[in-house]
C-alpha cells in the first residue's frame, strides 16, 4: 500500500519551504478499504484463505497478485505462526499461582481496564486488535471459529458491513440470513511427542474422553484401562475457548466447558510447540489438525513433500546466519540460524499404530472446513473488480446457477447463462473452486472439496 504525499512550497524573503503531508492513520495491519473483502475466525482455515488471497509458499501466485480490490484475511492471532498474542494460563492452569490473569489480560469482557491480578480467564491474552476498514478504530481481533462468526453475526446485525466472511473448522447454526461453502476437509487426531509415554496402540474415543474429565484410572499412562503405556501423569491440552476445534473435539467426546475436568490445560489450537511447553512432553497429547501438521513437515493435503515446511524458527532474525552455540551445562546446544532460515521441526507424532497416515487403531475424525457469508450478498448489484460483471461473492467463493446478475438479468441454464452444466452462474466456477483455488487450499495442508450449502449446514 502506498502512503501519498503532498508538499506545497512557499517562497519567502526567508526561503522558508512549507511541507503538508497527509497519510494514512496508523495501524498495525494493512486497514481494508470499503471495496475490499475482509474475513475473520477460524485458525485452522486460515492459512487456506492466506493462500488463496496471496498466494502459496511454493510459487503458485493468489487472487491478489492481478485484483485491484484486494481479499483480506485476518489470521485468528497476530502472529505469523498462529501462537496466541500473549499466553495461555488462565483458568484449569497447572497450579493456582499460574492460573491467574495479569492485569488488562483475559478474555472476560472488561477486563482491559483491569489494573489488579485476576482468576477466571482462559486463557490469559492481550486481547490483540485489527482494523476491519480504513479509518475505523481497533476492535478485538476475532480468534476461532465461533468468535470469527459471532462478529460477523454482530456486523449483520449492525448493519455495518464492515466483515464479510468468516472462516470456521466446524458448523454454525446460521439459519437462512447466511450462507456457506466447503472448501475441504481435515482429520483431526490425537498429537503426543515422538518420545511419549502413551500406549503404542492408540487411543480410543471412549478413552480419551475419561483422559479429559480426569476420571480416577485415567490420570497416568501407566493404568491398565489405557493399554499400560510408561508411568507418568497424563496432561490433556485443549484448543483455547472460542476455537472451531475445540468444539469438535470436545464434541466428539460428548463434553463441554462445564464437564472438562481440572486436570485438562489451555493452549492456541494447532500449535505443536504446546506439547514441549507443557512441562512434561512425554506425557503430554492434544488435538491438532492434520494439515496444520503437514505444513510443518512441507507436505500438501495427500501428504506430498513441497520442500522445507512453512513455519522458520521465530528466534532467528531475518537472513540470519549464527554459529551453534555448545551446550553448558543444563543449557541445551541451539542449532545455527541459516541465511534462508530454520524450520521448525517439533519433535510430536500422532498417537495410532500402523502405517504413517492411518488412523486406524486410534480416534481421529474428518471435519468439513466452511467460509460463512451473508445470503444477501449472493445477489448484491455491486460488481467486486473494476471491468468486471460479478459480486465479491460470486467472484470467490459461491456463484450458483440462480439469483441474478448485477444488472438485474435472471441467472438460469434457460436463459443460456450458466456454465459447467448447469453448475455455475455466469463467469463459471468461483476462485476457491477453480483448478488454482483448490491448489492452494491443498497447499495448507486441507484436501481441498468445494461444495456449497444454501442456508449453511
Amino acid at each position: 500500500m502506498q502512503i501519498k504525499k503532498l508538499a506545497v512550497a512557499a517562497v519567502a524573503s526567508s526561503a522558508v519551504v512549507l511541507s503538508l503531508v497527509t497519510a494514512a492513520p496508523a495501524s498495525a495491519d494493512y486497514a481494508p478499504s470499503t471495496s475490499d473483502v475482509v474475513g475473520v475466525g477460524s485458525d485452522t482455515v486460515q492459512y487456506a484463505i492466506d493462500f488463496m488471497a496471496d498466494g502459496d509458499y511454493i510459487g503458485n501466485t493468489g487472487f491478489n497478485a492481478t485484483a485491484r480490490n484486494k481479499v483480506i484475511n485476518f489470521d485468528a492471532t497476530p502472529d505469523a505462526n498462529a501462537r496466541l498474542g500473549y499466553g495461555a494460563g488462565g483458568l484449569n492452569g497447572t497450579s493456582t499461582a499460574t492460573s491467574n490473569c495479569a492485569p488488562g489480560t483475559g478474555g472476560s469482557t472488561g477486563t482491559g481496564n483491569q489494573s489488579a491480578t485476576h482468576t477466571g480467564d482462559r486463557p490469559c491474552v492481550l486481547n490483540p486488535t485489527i482494523v476491519l476498514r480504513a479509518g475505523l478504530k481497533p476492535v478485538q481481533r476475532p480468534n476461532g471459529s465461533g468468535a470469527g462468526f459471532n462478529a460477523l453475526k454482530a456486523d449483520v446485525a449492525a448493519s455495518a458491513h464492515n466483515i464479510d466472511f468468516a472462516r470456521a473448522s466446524s458448523s454454525r447454526t446460521s439459519g437462512a440470513t447466511y450462507n456457506s461453502i466447503t472448501l475441504g476437509t481435515d482429520i483431526l487426531a490425537m498429537l503426543t511427542s515422538s518420545t511419549t509415554n502413551a500406549p503404542a496402540g492408540g487411543l480410543t474415543l471412549a478413552q480419551l474422553t475419561e483422559i479429559y474429565k480426569c476420571t480416577a484410572g485415567y490420570t497416568d499412562w501407566s493404568s491398565a484401562n489405557l493399554g499400560s503405556g510408561t508411568a507418568g501423569t497424563i496432561i490433556p491440552i485443549l484448543p483455547q475457548v472460542g476455537s472451531g476445534t475445540r468444539s469438535s473435539f470436545l464434541g466428539a467426546l460428548g463434553l463441554t466447558d462445564s464437564t472438562v475436568g481440572a486436570c485438562a490445560v489451555n493452549a492456541e489450537e494447532n500449535d505443536p510447540e504446546a506439547i514441549d511447553a507443557s512441562g512434561s512432553p512425554a506425557n503430554a497429547i492434544e488435538p491438532m489438525s492434520s494439515g496444520r501438521l503437514n505444513m510443518y513437515l512441507g507436505k500438501d493435503s495427500t501428504g506430498t513433500s513441497v520442500g522445507t515446511g512453512y513455519f522458520l524458527d521465530p528466534s532467528c532474525a531475518y537472513a540470519q546466519v549464527a554459529a551453534a552455540v555448545a551446550a553448558t551445562g543444563t543449557n541445551q546446544a541451539r542449532a545455527a540460524c541459516v541465511a534462508a532460515g530454520t524450520p521448525l521441526a517439533p519433535n510430536v507424532t500422532y498417537n495410532y499404530s500402523g502405517g504413517t497416515g492411518t488412523y486406524a487403531t486410534a480416534w481421529s475424525t474428518s471435519r468439513n472446513m466452511y467460509v460463512y457469508f451473508r445470503a444477501a450478498d449472493v445477489d448484491s448489484t455491486t460488481i467486486f473488480q473494476p471491468g468486471g460483471t460479478r459480486n465479491w461473492v460470486r467472484t470467490l467463493f459461491y456463484n450458483p446457477c440462480s439469483g441474478t446478475t448485477p444488472a438485474g438479468v435472471t441467472i438460469s441454464v434457460a436463459n443460456g447463462n450458466c456454465t459447467g452444466g448447469g453448475t455455475y452462474g455466469p463467469g463459471g466456477a468461483p476462485y476457491i473452486a477453480s483448478s488454482t483455488g483448490q491448489t492452494l487450499v491443498s497447499s495448507s495442508g486441507i484436501a481441498p472439496s468445494y461444495a456449497a450449502t444454501v442456508g449453511g449446514p
